[in-house]
C-alpha cells in the first residue's frame, strides 16, 4: 500500500501538488462536514423523538389529573349531600326528643 501510495504521488507532477493538495482537503472537508450533518440530523430526530415523548406524558397526566379532579369533585358532592342528610337527622332527633319530652311531661302532669 505503501509503494502504491509513493508510485501514485511520484506520478503526479511536482506543479500540480498543492492543487492536489487542495482537492484531497476539499474532499476531507466535503466528507467532516457530511458527518457533521449525519450527527446533527441524528441528534435532532433524538430531540424530537424525547420531545414528543414528554408532550405525550404530559398529555397523558393532563388527563390523569383532570380525572382526578372530577372524581374530587364527586366525593365532595357526595359528602356535601351526606353532611345535609346529618343536619337534617339531627334536627328531627332534636325534634323527636323535644316532643317525647312534651309526652312524658304530660303524662306526669
Amino acid at each position: 500500500m505503501k509503494e502504491e501510495f509513493i508510485a501514485l504521488v511520484s506520478a503526479i507532477d511536482p506543479s500540480a501538488l498543492p492543487l492536489v493538495v487542495v482537492i484531497l482537503g476539499g474532499v476531507y472537508l466535503y466528507m467532516k462536514f457530511r458527518k457533521m450533518e449525519s450527527d446533527r440530523l441524528v441528534t435532532k430526530q433524538n430531540r424530537d423523538t424525547d420531545s414528543q415523548n414528554l408532550h405525550d406524558a404530559v398529555l397523558k397526566h393532563s388527563f390523569q389529573i383532570d380525572q382526578l379532579v372530577g372524581s374530587s369533585q364527586h366525593h365532595e358532592d357526595i359528602l356535601d349531600d351526606l353532611r345535609n342528610q346529618l343536619n337534617i337527622l339531627n334536627t328531627n332527633i332534636a325534634k323527636l326528643s323535644v316532643t317525647i319530652d312534651n309526652m312524658y311531661n304530660k303524662e306526669k302532669r
